[in-house]
């Protein structure tokens, strides 16, 4: 399973269009669909993402090794 999440605007005609990455094989796939309306301050560009909302919980501002170092410590 592998999960893709996409912030894409909905126009008049209630479709959205997403391009799914190379590593979904063509065939049979299950997709599960939730929308949650953001506000026009939040909106990022069509089809963009914050690479921090895939690819871990740390915010930016951590060092990924450090905190790695302190973990291991404890």
């Amino acid at each position: 399973m592998e999960t893709v999440r996409k912030i894409v605007s909905v126009g008049s005609d209630r479709q959205v269009k997403i391009t799914l990455p190379e590593t979904i094989q063509p065939g049979l796939v299950e997709v599960v669909v939730v929308m949650q309306s953001l506000s026009k301050s939040t909106e990022n560009p069509v089809d963009s993402f914050e690479p921090s909302e895939l690819f871990g919980f740390l915010p930016k501002r951590v060092d990924a090794l450090e905190f790695q170092k302190e973990l291991r410590a404890d």
